[in-house]
């Protein structure tokens, strides 16, 4: 399976939105605490959460898949009608017993 359109989208603004809030909550605990080294970590670990959530093709990223047209001169195969050859002679008909032909008719 691969991402759709519609998948790619959702799960770029994701990334953007995981990115975002992680550095803005980052900034701030690093600004109360007055260490740059805590805004890096919380940039880090929100990064690898994005990345455990968009990287991979997760079925949630493919909800509208595509119907793609087949190529330009392909047919698909026909399916040949199954048909079962009946011995005549033996054709039970419809009271169970068994039609045999008159000899004028073969």
């Amino acid at each position: 399976y691969w991402m759709d359109f519609v998948g790619q989208l959702f799960c770029e603004r994701t990334f953007q939105l995981f990115i975002l809030l992680s550095g803005i909550i980052g900034w701030i605990v690093g600004y109360i605490q007055q260490d740059f080294k805590i805004t890096c970590y919380f940039l880090a670990v929100g990064s690898g959460l994005s990345a455990a959530v968009c990287l991979p093709d997760w079925p949630f990223w493919n909800r509208h898949p595509l119907d793609w047209l087949p190529p330009r001169g392909y047919e698909p195969a026909r399916k040949k009608p199954v048909v079962k050859e009946v011995d005549r002679k033996s054709h039970a008909g419809a009271s169970g017993k068994k039609v045999q032909k008159s000899k004028k008719a073969q």
